[in-house]
């Protein structure tokens, strides 16, 4: 965030405590019974990388950040700017099935967080009819995205080809 720039929304999205402990105890335990045998030199070395690469791996995966911003939708480190966003919708479990048959949705999803929104693309360049993101808070994100929507940006309803069945 730079000159003092307002988020109108941030969440980021994290690994709940039960998958560091899922993920911990099943990686020690196979580390432990492959590496026990093998003296305590390789136990050690095993075991620090094997807690090296679980944490390593689950906070890559629990570093998606969703941003609505000045700029307009932000999603990790892909942007959408406020003239290509879409209508914004949060889904439900028979929406998102429908949508995650397509090939041309980008897809921002973490299997630990229930709530989906879906955020059209409006423009005709980019290869993806919509994004498919995972929040734990689907009504505050459509909400930040509908409110801070700046004036002079086309009706959002006209805008997505998702909309329209493209």
């Amino acid at each position: 965030m730079s000159n003092g720039e307002h988020v109108h929304y941030l969440e980021r999205v994290r690994v709940p405590f039960s998958y560091w402990a899922i993920a911990l105890f099943f990686g020690l335990t196979f580390v432990t019974a492959a590496s026990f045998m093998l003296g305590d030199v390789i136990f050690v070395v095993s075991t620090v990388a094997a807690i090296i690469l679980i944490t390593w791996t689950l906070l890559a995966w629990g570093s998606l950040t969703l941003r609505v911003d000045a700029h307009g939708v932000q999603v990790g480190r892909s942007r959408l700017e406020w003239p290509y966003v879409g209508r914004a919708t949060a889904v439900d479990t028979e929406q998102r099935r429908r949508v995650l048959g397509r090939e041309d949705v980008h897809f921002a999803l973490r299997p630990y967080t229930s709530g989906v929104v879906v955020i059209g693309v409006a423009d005709d360049a980019d290869p993806h009819l919509c994004w498919m993101v995972s929040t734990r808070d689907p009504d505050a994100l459509v909400g930040a995205i509908e409110r801070n929507r700046p004036s002079g940006v086309a009706d959002p309803t006209e805008q997505s080809a998702l909309d329209s069945g493209g």
